[in-house]
């Protein structure tokens, strides 16, 4: 266990370095940021998704159940994020966003090894709980980068730019990306719902109703924004909006769950 903290801790202290690596290309003027090493950026993220990765993966199954708590899950979906800002870098120079995304997973690497309580779960359930994990993880990213783009579309308009929004990446890759993380979150969200048909016993269970009733909401507007893309050209602000609107419906779809059903409740007494 010791160990694994120890790799946490240093996993958390690439990301910050890679986020001062970032800021000082934001603090930079034209001249010095011409001279910026993207690619020794991207290598010590890569590097610190690889150790994060080992920090908490040995602890995750153990005797054919997955050892799942709180922390686990934060620190996946913020290793998740890291991954997919990675990815997308491929094609593209999406960096600048790990502004947002790096200080988080360094937040979050240690949370496995805290005192939150763990929860064995079968293989199979655990499963349908991974691949949910992933596609909130993919479509939060989303909705950020959605968050990201409505507000700097704006202040380019009103030419309002803080150094923040001036380093993004241009409204053009930020509309292209966006889409293509609504595309990946949808298919993982695809495979939750599928997963959650097969794995639990009655997904329209009363305890379970209002969860599935929003998550496939949630899969409506994002399959929505999709062919509205694609067949209509939906774009810009109006993709940013569903983006976020869809997000939400799935936030309620594990969170607001408990809170409708407590509401339902008492509106009965």
């Amino acid at each position: 266990m010791a160990i694994s903290v120890f790799i946490a801790l240093f996993s958390s202290l690439l990301y910050l370095y890679a986020t001062h690596i970032l800021w000082q290309r934001f603090k930079s003027d034209e001249s010095e940021a011409a001279n910026f090493n993207r690619h020794k950026l991207l290598l010590i993220a890569a590097l610190a998704a690889v150790v994060h990765l080992i920090s908490f993966s040995g602890h995750l199954f153990s005797d054919g159940m997955l050892m799942f708590r709180f922390g686990t899950g934060l620190s996946l979906i913020s290793w998740i994020a890291v991954v997919i800002l990675l990815i997308t870098n491929i094609n593209k120079a999406t960096e600048n966003l790990g502004i947002f995304i790096f200080p988080l997973a360094a937040l979050t690497t240690l949370l496995p090894f805290t005192g939150t309580t763990l929860q064995p779960l079968p293989l199979a359930l655990g499963s349908h709980i991974l691949i949910s994990i992933t596609a909130y993880s993919i479509m939060g990213l989303a909705a950020a980068q959605a968050t990201l783009y409505a507000i700097q579309e704006r202040r380019f308009q009103k030419r309002q730019l803080s150094i923040v929004f001036k380093n993004l990446p241009p409204l053009q890759i930020m509309e292209k990306t966006l889409i293509q993380l609504v595309i990946i979150g949808f298919i993982f969200l695809s495979f939750a719902l599928l997963s959650g048909v097969f794995f639990m016993e009655d997904i329209f269970a009363q305890h379970l109703v209002h969860k599935t009733f929003f998550a496939i909401l949630a899969w409506l507007t994002y399959g929505l924004l999709i062919f509205g893309h694609f067949q209509f050209g939906w774009r810009g602000q109006k993709a940013a909006y569903y983006t976020i609107w869809a997000y939400f419906l799935l936030i309620l779809s594990y969170i607001g769950t408990e809170i409708v059903l407590n509401f339902m409740m008492h509106a009965k007494g």
